[in-house]
Parts: structure tokens; sequence; C-alpha cells
């Protein structure tokens, strides 16, 4: 809704988690923005554990009319990210929340474990030809990144 934040502080309130609350909005990096922070908290020992995700239901008519006046919707009604054929995006409503900890600590305590991440990159377009455009040099500078943080080689990588 149009007070974001108060999402974020009810989740706290009703969990009774004591550590930061807020919300991100970096428009379609929001989600991995908010993870990445949630990263800084168990990086720096500031939390054991976070809650992060995203969320977005706030798409009625008039943001959909919003986004039309824009290039950024997909003419074809595809969205095809990586694909040189892309022509846009497509909006929509949903969720998703995850729990993250160290990997010692959910070890430790026995947690089921459905995956490690072990770097996160992020960077910012910068300055190039639209602002709801993607722009491959500064995604390429995220993965990098994340590469580096993880101390791996990007020609491990098999699939994305």
């Amino acid at each position: 809704g149009l007070l974001g934040n108060v999402v974020a502080g009810r989740i706290a309130n009703r969990l009774d988690l004591h550590g930061t609350n807020c919300v991100v909005d970096a428009a379609c990096a929001s989600t991995l923005s908010a993870a990445h922070l949630a990263f800084l908290e168990l990086e720096t020992g500031k939390a054991d554990m976070v809650v992060t995700g995203g969320v977005d239901t706030f798409n009625d008519i008039f943001m959909y009319m919003c986004f039309s006046k824009t290039p950024a919707l997909s003419a074809s009604g595809k969205i095809r990210p990586f694909d040189a054929e892309s022509d846009g995006t497509l909006i929509g409503e949903g969720l998703g929340m995850v729990v993250f900890k160290r990997l010692a600590d959910a070890e430790r305590d026995g947690d089921k474990i459905y995956a490690v991440v072990r770097g996160v990159g992020t960077s910012s377009d910068g300055k190039d030809k639209a602002v709801y455009a993607p722009y491959s040099p500064g995604q390429a500078r995220a993965l990098r990144r994340a590469y580096e943080a993880a101390d791996i080689s990007c020609r491990s990588i098999e699939m994305v």
C-alpha cells in the first residue's frame, strides 16, 4: 500500500523481532537490494537471523496506466531476461520471503538448509539510455562483484 513501512513494522511486531525493520524501494531491484542489506546485518554481526523478501500488491489500474505511458512494458507480452529479443517487462502482484542465517549458525542449530549464498554483488547502471532499460555492463558488474565476494571464477558458473 501507500505506507509500505507499516508492513515491515507489523511483521516485526507480530513475530516479536528486535532487529532492524525497514522497507527497501529500488524499483525492480527491491527484493535483491533488501536481501543485500539483510546479508550485511549478518556479516556485521548485528543480527543472527534475518527475514527478507519482496512484496508488491499495489498494481492497480493507475499503476498500469503509468507503466503503459513508458516503453518499459513488453509489446510481445513475454518476459525474456538475458535475451537479445527482450522487449520489456510485465507487471503483476506477488510476494516472497526467506530466512537467512550464517551457515555455521544454521548447521549448529540443525536447521534445514535449502541453499547457501556465497556472495552478493550489486551495482547501479548510472546514466544510460533510459532509467527503465536494463544496462548489460551494469548487470555484469554486479555479477563480477558477487563472484569476487564468493571467491569463485565466473568460468565456474554453468547455469544462470
